[in-house]
């Protein structure tokens, strides 16, 4: 194993290279596992203009290059070392990427299973995760000592199994009996990759209901029991209730469409509003720039021109914690409402008049429209064959018994992936609940079900900002967006295919 440091970005070349990318510093460091490639081939291939980094690689500081070669020295003599593990079979380290009232949740869960599985020991892990990489898990699989199982945000699934960091567990899967009838279907597919399975889903995440302060619409003449159904009610809605003052500040708006949990995640949900999509996957191409999808950033960015996107966001600034909530005092009188905000609501705004439903939609659009997120579980590669099943058995439990999920989502509040769990019939008692329970239901999509989500998300959400502040074109921002994320696609999936090759003619 050896390190390539560089001063530019460099993640493709780690995905060109089967490697893995992680920052030291102000420097970014490819980690090479031997004998796949040589560090030549490398620099070669910045050379070529494909990653403009070569300079950078030469300019090292020496103490950088120190540190880069004593963390590829130390990976070495891990990955040398023998690998097998002394822990009882039954000592289970599980790494898990949340703080806070999660890890407390965490616990709760770990006791639930060694209490249903007497002589089992789970050791929980907290490990950092972005959408995508976790340099931990990696460095950890690079060096040859994974955790036993790992949490799995389901968008990054696909770049994980492409790059060959999760075990296939197709074989675990079909001997327990688990299949896709026992899921929500977006989250199967989102844990399965080219016909085969990485991973379990854990849970759900319905993406989003559309809620309604009660309050503000009466004030202004609006029938609060009838919500907007299409996105012409929708605007004609928002007309009423947006307040502007003399001076052009906005003191109350009826919707911000681009304020769905960040710039992707709105035009993710717009997309799929309008009856566009993101990725064909037969075809391993990204389609972030569909007509429709063009239409419904078209139609974001509409708002942003007619209240002044710099305006709104002062407006927003003036809210500061989950106290605050716009919605809570109708300043803003329509928004998304995740699962999550709910316990906020119980505990903020106690006596909040507000209704839940279904998204507008154009009349040509996708009706009921949502999609689906959430988190699975998976073990990584390299984890030592005869602790394998020991680690699929908590994943089994924790993701595809009815215990264990009802256990996870009352712990952690939050829907289950397993469609059999008896969490449902004690959820639907109360009215919100039943409204997401009908969201998973009828889901039909995740964000993508591609290797190169992550930077997908990432030129979304540069393609929005620009288009909303209009420095770039909402069409030219979506073809940007889209031909860049096609390329990094290209090259994970050569890298996968290269690799299928060379297994097959060792074979």
């Amino acid at each position: 194993m050896f390190a390539l440091a560089f001063g530019g970005d460099i993640s493709a070349v780690a995905s060109q290279y089967d490697g893995l990318a992680l920052r030291v510093g102000a420097t970014q460091v490819i980690f090479l596992i031997s004998g796949l490639h040589s560090s030549q081939q490398a620099v070669d291939y910045c050379g070529r203009g494909n990653m403009k980094v070569a300079k950078g690689y030469k300019r090292i500081h020496a103490a950088t290059l120190v540190t880069c070669v004593f963390a590829a020295m130390l990976m070495t003599l891990l990955a040398g070392c023998d690998r097998s593990d002394s822990r009882d079979i039954h000592e289970i380290e599980c790494w898990y990427p949340w703080g806070g009232e999660e890890a407390e949740a965490m616990k709760v869960m770990a006791t639930a299973f060694e209490e249903s599985h007497p002589g089992w020991k789970l050791k929980l892990v907290y490990a950092a995760n972005t959408l995508t990489s976790s340099q931990k898990l990696f460095l950890a699989i690079a060096g040859g000592k994974p955790p036993d199982v790992t949490f799995v945000d389901g968008q990054q699934l696909a770049e994980w199994a492409a790059r060959g960091a999760l075990e296939d567990i197709t074989e675990l899967v079909t001997e327990a009996g688990i299949g896709e009838s026992d899921f929500f279907k977006p989250r199967w597919d989102e844990s399965t990759f080219e016909n085969r399975v990485y991973a379990l889903p854990w849970c759900a995440d319905p993406n989003f209901a559309f809620g309604w302060n009660k309050k503000a619409f009466r004030e202004v003449g609006l029938d609060p029991e009838r919500p907007p159904r299409t996105i012409k009610e929708l605007d004609e809605y928002n007309d009423k209730l947006t307040k502007v003052d003399p001076n052009g500040t906005v003191t109350r708006i009826g919707v911000i469409p681009w304020l769905w949990f960040g710039n992707a995640n709105s035009i993710f949900t717009w997309g799929y509003v309008f009856g566009g999509d993101f990725y064909d996957r037969p075809n391993r191409a990204v389609t972030a720039n569909d007509p429709r999808v063009l239409a419904s950033l078209e139609w974001m960015t509409s708002y942003a021109r007619k209240y002044d996107v710099k305006k709104v966001s002062a407006f927003l600034s003036s809210f500061v914690g989950l106290e605050n909530n716009p919605f809570y005092s109708g300043r803003i009188a329509m928004m998304p409402i995740h699962i999550s905000t709910l316990r906020y609501i119980d505990r903020y705004a106690p006596m909040l008049e507000y209704g839940l439903t279904w998204i507008p939609s154009p009349e040509d659009g996708e009706q009921k429209s949502s999609w689906i997120g959430g988190w699975s579980m998976g073990i990584p590669r390299d984890v030592p064959p005869e602790r394998k099943r020991a680690a699929f058995e908590v994943m089994r439990w924790w993701c595809a018994t009815k215990e264990g999920s009802q256990v996870c989502a009352r712990s952690m509040s939050l829907v289950p992936a397993y469609r059999h769990s008896p969490w449902f019939e004690e959820a639907r008692k109360d009215w919100r609940m039943a409204v997401f329970i009908d969201i998973v239901n009828n889901s039909q999509h995740v964000r993508t079900l591609m290797p190169a989500q992550g930077y997908l998300m990432d030129l979304l959400n540069i393609a929005v900002e620009r288009s909303l502040y209009g420095t770039q074109a909402p069409k030219d921002a979506l073809e940007e967006a889209n031909r860049k994320a096609q390329k990094r696609l290209n090259i994970l999936l050569e890298s996968r295919d290269r690799r299928r090759r060379e297994a097959a003619n060792e074979s």
